[in-house]
This record gives structure tokens, sequence and C-alpha cells, in this order.
């Protein structure tokens, strides 16, 4: 039985063998009784993190889990497959919990259909479109043992790093700035 616990599980680093490999499938035979806890777990963690999707292997799982949502509405993804992608590709802005702060224009298929096993270990084929569909492949990406940075030209990636790091700054300097003139405004008065 596999027992998780969401204050347990952080981030791993993008260079985590985990994340540079498919994970190894999930198994119902065995771990049928844990998969309603693995599936709500990453979920809490989800949106403890802030995100709409996480990948088991993200927090350093083993396991071909990945979830994805928002509020309270979820849906939790077991060992899954693309069938097939359609309709046109779109560009979008896409960030990654892997990478905070870092977003890279993507160029996904605006629709999918896929098969996979839900918490209950059912079979399972739908269709996604639209934003569920990119979150999807987003999420799909990380079983396959890559990531977004490494769909994008090296131009690009070396671009949006760059934005990073200075936005990055400007965050930092502003704070400081901030902290400084409040510790001062505090002690006005108290320092001889």
């Amino acid at each position: 039985m596999i027992i998780l616990r969401a204050d347990k599980l952080e981030l791993v680093e993008p260079t985590h063998e985990l994340m540079n490999r498919q994970p190894a499938p999930y198994d119902f035979e065995n771990n049928m009784d844990s998969a309603p806890n693995v599936a709500a777990v990453l979920f809490q963690k989800m949106k403890d993190f802030g995100g709409v999707g996480l990948s088991a292997n993200q927090v350093g799982l083993d396991m071909r889990v990945f979830v994805m949502g928002r509020d309270d509405t979820g849906m939790y993804i077991f060992n899954p497959e693309i069938v097939e992608t359609f309709g046109k590709e779109e560009s979008f802005r896409e960030g990654c919990l892997s990478y905070p702060g870092l977003f890279l224009y993507m160029k996904r298929p605006t629709a999918v259909k896929v098969k996979f096993q839900n918490e209950k270990g059912e079979h399972k084929e739908e269709v996604f479109t639209g934003l569920t569909a990119r979150i999807f492949l987003h999420e799909y990406d990380h079983m396959m043992g890559t990531d977004f940075t490494k769909q994008v030209s090296k131009l690009k990636l070396d671009l949006a790093k760059k934005k990073y790091a200075n936005l990055r700054k400007k965050i930092i300097k502003k704070h400081a700035t901030k902290t400084i003139l409040e510790a001062i405004n505090k002690n006005q008065g108290t320092i001889q």
C-alpha cells in the first residue's frame, strides 16, 4: 500500500533523474486501494503550489500519474496514452511548476483523444479540447520524461530565461528597498 502526505512532498529539481525518463506505470493490481489517496494528495499539492496540473514525477514519485484541474474540480489521470491529436496548432504562453517564473510560448494541437485509468482503475477514453487539452499535453510530456523547455529552440529558451532573470532582479530590488525603508521608519527615533 502506498501512503502519501501532501506536507511531505516537494518539487524535485528539473535535473532529477525522474524528470528525465518515463516513470513506471501505476500498478493497480498491487496498489488499487492506494490510488484514491495518491490522486487526492497530488491534487492537494497541485493546489498548494498554485498550479493547474502536477505530475507525480515532479514531486519525486516514480509512477505514471498526473492530476489537473482547478479549485475543487480535478481529473486524476493514471497510465495515460495519447490516441491522437487534432485541430490546428495554437501558440500559448505556458508555465511549469518545475520552473517557477519561467514562461514559454508553446505550439500545441487544440484537441487530443486520450486513454487513461481513473483513481478507481476504470479505463476511460476522452477527447479534451482547448486549455484542458493543453494541460493534458503538458503533463503528458512529464510522463514521457521531457518538459516544455526541451521543446523550444535554444534561442527562445535563452530569451525567456533572460527575461525571467531580469524580472527576478527587479522584484528582489523592489522588495529589498521596501524592507529597508520599513526598517528605517520602524526604528526612526531609536537610532542615536
